[in-house]
């Protein structure tokens, strides 16, 4: 009896040992907004969108104590809509990343598979970035989202406020839409108690866009039809952004990107940049106003925005955003991504929604 008490309290002691050793957390965010818009493909429209502010997420992240200060980290996590239930890409579980690595704090993080670019990790996390219609056209500069398969990617320790990020990936094969050739990225941010700044480059070999949630009406000197998606050569990105913290309650931001897509022998560019102010008129209320200008080949698109975002705990907000967005140029229709674009030079949405993290 003593030697199956004892035997007892060793497994319990290991046990706990291992588990003291392991981590795994189960998150997520979820957002949905009612919108309403005055010309989406010719009418007005009111419709349910689901990651207006947020994208909507389900995830698990761990890590493992391996000893010595080294660890193992994975992130398994899926985009999916919340108004349908339905995942956000049929033919892919883990969407939004799906990777494992090591990571120590004198050397850094390592890991491998499919990750996110820098874009929407760096860029993306800009001030002023406060819901989808506020982003670039069609998210080309991918600050909303943008992945890259078969990779792996090295984030450095931060030395003075500043951090090294490097990413290599191979082919994806032919079937594959993130990266279907190689791709590469590098990036460089820098953080204090005011001022956050980071600039990012770009490089991937096969890739697929869809010119018309830009409201572009060519492309690669090609003809393009509602929702055509093309299969271009490469993509090039190159972006930076800032933020400072001048008061206690403002806070200033802006970006700027240059997206180059080549294919069919030709080559087409989509330049943006972005001027953000956020007031914080009470500890639980922000309000953000913004300005965006891409150039689209010929095209103009000018971005007005103004977003209110109430803080209900920690974790729960409600907001109220309205965007306006007008063009300019023959080859250029009014769009805020990812409605349908406009069939005038303007178009104005309002949504109002809400965002709950876990």
């Amino acid at each position: 009896m003593k030697k199956i008490a004892v035997g007892l309290i060793a497994f319990f002691l290991i046990s706990s040992t291992a588990l003291a050793q392991s981590n795994v957390t189960i998150y997520g965010a979820i957002d949905e907004a009612v919108v309403y818009s005055n010309n989406a493909g010719g009418g007005s429209v009111v419709q349910m969108l689901d990651s207006y502010h947020w994208n909507t997420v389900f995830g698990f992240r761990g890590t493992e104590d391996l000893g010595g200060g080294l660890k193992v980290v994975f992130d398994l996590a899926s985009y999916f809509n919340l108004s349908n239930g339905k995942q956000f890409r049929s033919d892919t579980f883990f969407s939004r990343s799906a990777w494992v690595g090591l990571s120590k704090a004198e050397y850094g993080t390592l890991t491998f598979g499919h990750h996110n670019d820098f874009s929407v990790l760096l860029l993306g996390n800009s001030p002023g970035f406060n819901s989808t219609f506020s982003q670039t056209p069609a998210n080309a500069d991918h600050m909303a989202g943008g992945y890259v398969n078969n990779s792996a990617s090295y984030r450095s320790p931060t030395f003075g406020g500043f951090t090294l990020f490097a990413l290599y990936a191979l082919p994806g094969g032919t079937s594959d839409t993130y990266n279907r050739g190689r791709a590469m990225s590098f990036a460089l941010s820098y953080a204090d108690e005011r001022f956050k700044a980071a600039a990012v480059g770009t490089k991937i070999n096969g890739v697929n866009f869809t010119p018309t949630l830009a409201g572009m009406k060519s492309f690669l000197g090609q003809t393009v039809t509602p929702y055509r998606s093309f299969a271009v050569d490469s993509q090039n990105i190159y972006g930076a952004s800032a933020s400072y913290k001048f008061a206690e309650k403002w806070t200033a931001g802006l970006s700027f990107t240059d997206v180059a897509f080549a294919g069919f022998g030709k080559y087409e560019s989509i330049r943006s940049g972005t001027v953000d102010v956020i007031y914080d008129f009470q500890p639980d209320l922000k309000i953000t106003l913004g300005y965006g200008r891409s150039a689209l080949g010929s095209g103009r698109l000018s971005n007005y925005s103004l977003f209110v975002d109430k803080f209900l705990s920690k974790r729960t907000d409600i907001y109220v955003g309205t965007s306006f967005v007008t063009s300019s140029g023959a080859t250029q229709s009014a769009v805020l991504f990812p409605l349908a674009p406009s069939t005038t030079s303007r178009q104005f949405a309002v949504a109002t929604g809400i965002r709950t993290f876990f």
